[in-house]
């Protein structure tokens, strides 16, 4: 029983650390802004509502310019100095500039306004923005919490790099097929060319290797921080290349997978991994396991979000588990 309770209090502990992870907020600035704004409107607001019932009493002749009259006086003279009441001799005219005076501080009161809703959206978009930091906050706390990184001065995440698995699929169109089949030779052929193609439209000025596992293209990154650039160019040409190399009688489709590579990490053991993602037959799709997931997510910029394709035995014995989740990116 004391040992079950233990137990129960680590993982609150955990828990606890996770949620309590803090990340920098500029909503609350914004916050103050629009409430001072707010203020400030409903304080001129009354001023002007005060102003109007001075000056229909004084019109009244129910109060002169003494007494109540030095709380709107300020007012009147910055009216006065564009709106000057002139009476006509032998009339008696009304003198308007109260009037005035409140038409000036409302139209303040409209200007203010549309500065509160700006400052509104704004506030809106900086609680998104806060949002997602604190989301990466709290990722890279429970990534430290598995071990992903231990420490900061330990493993950076400058240090940690990501390793592409490539294989292209090529299939006969119906109606093809008693007509032209495709010799195994005309298909090593196809992804051969394909394979060189795609290493002549990439930099490869950022790898630290190349090269070919199980038949299948490989290249390890040097940095995580390349990650955007390389699935942005790599999707775009693939995609051409697809269409470049399909024929009326066959389809092209590419089954790609990426994994987080630590600096002391088996490359061969990631390559394993990533070759049974790419046997899930999860076409023209960029699959990510769950540990790089967890990297990318950290950083303050994402181009890209990442959405769960299940979770699969990624063991390539079948009798071992190694239950992991596998994600598709996906633009922002």
């Amino acid at each position: 029983m004391a040992a079950n309770a233990s137990v129960r209090t680590k993982k609150t502990i955990k828990r606890k650390n996770i949620e309590a992870v803090k990340a920098k907020k500029t909503a609350s600035v914004y916050t103050a802004i629009k409430n001072t704004i707010k203020t400030v409107q409903v304080a001129i607001g009354s001023y002007a509502f005060l102003n109007i019932l001075f000056w229909l009493a004084y019109t009244a002749k129910l109060a002169d310019k003494s007494g109540l009259y030095a709380i709107f006086k300020p007012a009147w003279d910055f009216v006065n100095i564009f709106y000057t009441y002139k009476p006509l001799e032998g009339k008696d005219d009304i003198d308007f500039t109260g009037v005035v005076c409140s038409i000036c501080i409302m139209v303040l009161v409209v200007i203010l306004n549309s500065v509160h809703e700006w400052v509104s959206e704004m506030e809106e978009t900086a609680k998104i923005e806060d949002a997602k930091r604190l989301e990466r906050a709290k990722k890279r706390a429970l990534a430290k919490e598995k071990g992903i990184i231990k420490d900061r001065k330990a493993v950076s995440t400058k240090a940690l790099g990501f390793v592409f698995l490539m294989d292209i699929d090529i299939k006969q169109v119906s109606g093809f097929i008693q007509a032209n089949i495709i010799s195994q030779e005309e298909v090593v052929k196809i992804k051969t060319q394909f394979f060189k193609a795609l290493l002549n439209n990439l930099n490869l000025n950022q790898i630290s290797q190349k090269g070919y596992y199980r038949k299948k293209l490989f290249l390890n990154y040097k940095s995580i921080n390349y990650f955007d650039d390389f699935i942005y160019y790599a999707r775009e040409t693939l995609n051409a290349l697809s269409e470049e190399f399909s024929r009326p009688n066959i389809r092209i489709d590419f089954l790609v997978s990426l994994n987080l590579v630590s600096p002391n990490d088996d490359l061969k053991e990631k390559l394993d991994i990533l070759d049974t993602v790419n046997k899930l037959g999860l076409k023209n799709e960029f699959i990510c396991t769950q540990k790089l997931k967890d990297i990318y997510e950290t950083n303050q910029k994402q181009t890209f979000r990442m959405v769960s394709k299940g979770v699969y035995n990624l063991s390539r014995n079948l009798n071992v588990s190694n239950n992991q989740e596998v994600y598709s990116l996906r633009e922002v």
